[in-house]
């Protein structure tokens, strides 16, 4: 393992010794080898996500748990000492993200609705201030047609027609199976069923009258 100071997200892991420096906090935990080890891969890592094979394949041999399925019981144990707001998770795996980092706010990178917010550009799903959810390239791009459709409902065919090409899926009745998902990362009563398709939970916004068009 390098011997030398790892910084990333407000964190800085000392690797020689196992010292994890919270720079907000101006504080500072002790971690385990195995856990400096896993640490110091999703800080190299720099917010990309990582499966928890792909972290137990770049540790030291020396430091890899038995198994891949204990990379999960590892990371469960260095949130419990940094703050689980710094390791995220979600589809795709682990990674890291500065917890004070100043929040997006609205404008062409960022969709809201019904207490969503999309970030486009990084493809994550803010949920509340404590909750970011990362999904698959083909759950995002549902929840935008959903997120940009404001409360109407949207058709099975039309959401699949709207998507880009090759996020779409192989058939248009599998576009059920990706609201199942959804539904399942969510929570189910934020999309309703109803009015020939699915919408997101809020207030609809009318279409405006033919005379108000004028």
């Amino acid at each position: 393992m390098l011997d030398a100071p790892l910084c990333y997200a407000g964190v800085e892991l000392q690797t020689s010794t196992g010292m994890v420096r919270l720079h907000a906090e101006s504080s500072a935990v002790m971690l385990s080898g195995q856990q400096v080890a896993v640490l110091a891969v999703l800080i190299t890592a720099r917010g990309t996500p990582l499966s928890r094979e792909a972290i137990w394949a770049a540790m030291p041999r020396g430091y890899r748990p038995p198994t891949t399925a204990q990379i999960g019981v590892v990371i469960a144990n260095i949130r419990k000492k940094i703050g689980a707001a710094r390791i995220l998770t979600g589809a795709d795996g682990w990674w890291m993200r500065d917890p004070i980092a100043p929040e997006p706010v609205d404008g062409t990178d960022v969709l809201s609705f019904g207490g969503l917010r999309l970030d486009v550009e990084h493809r994550y799903v803010l949920d509340g201030p404590a909750r970011p959810i990362r999904l698959g390239p083909q759950g995002f791009a549902v929840l935008r047609i959903l997120v940009e459709a404001r409360g109407v409902p949207r058709s099975r065919r039309w959401i699949w027609s709207s998507l880009p090409p090759h996020d779409r899926p192989a058939t248009i009745a599998a576009v059920g199976v990706v609201i199942h998902d959804l539904r399942e990362r969510l929570g189910r009563n934020r999309i309703i069923t109803g009015g020939g398709g699915w919408r997101l939970a809020g207030p609809a916004i009318p279409r405006p009258r033919t005379a108000e068009w004028a």
